[in-house]
């Protein structure tokens, strides 16, 4: 086995395979990768570029109050299939470039597309008698997500770089319905 170690390390890659083959079975598989140094400079690690979000989001009600409809003591109020509303969610003015990246985020989890704005329409109608007694009104709104999200990036050695913390508020095309 002596010859096979030397070859080894006179003729290199190709004595490798050769010593490989020539080994008893009962001879440790020898490691490939080079060593590290102990004491290597961080600035040789490797991080990823671009900048990253991290985000959390929960359902809201997106409300349009200019589809409320009124009605007084026991009355039927009702939205018709096909009836729409128009919503609109919430940017800063700080978070609107970011509005896009964190919106396809949540939409690829949730499976709806969220926007700024959405048009929801109903398939399934929807009906609410008034209480006795009292004055109530409906409204179509849509449903919508309050996305708290986080922007990163990494500087030089791997440190994460905080950018921005917000909250925006996104609207979907799915219709909602609230009452008083």
């Amino acid at each position: 086995m002596k010859l096979a170690s030397t070859a080894l390390t006179t003729l290199g890659a190709t004595a490798a395979l050769i010593a490989a083959t020539v080994a008893p079975a009962s001879a440790a598989p020898q490691s490939q990768e080079a060593p590290m140094a102990p004491d290597a400079p961080p600035s040789t690690q490797v991080c990823e570029t671009g900048y990253f979000y991290n985000t959390s989001y929960a359902d809201v009600y997106l409300p349009n109050p200019s589809t409320r409809v009124y009605g007084s003591s026991g009355g039927i109020l009702s939205y018709s299939t096909a009836d729409s509303s128009t919503v609109s969610g919430s940017l800063s003015a700080t978070s609107s470039a970011d509005a896009g990246v964190v919106f396809a985020q949540v939409s690829a989890s949730v499976g709806v597309t969220v926007g700024a704005s959405a048009t929801a329409t109903t398939t399934v109608g929807y009906t609410w008698t008034v209480p006795a007694g009292q004055t109530g009104w409906i409204e179509m709104g849509a449903r919508g997500y309050q996305i708290d999200y986080t922007k990163s990036h990494y500087a030089s050695p791997c440190t994460e770089i905080i950018d921005q913390v917000d909250t925006i508020t996104g609207a979907t095309s799915n219709a909602w319905f609230t009452h008083s």
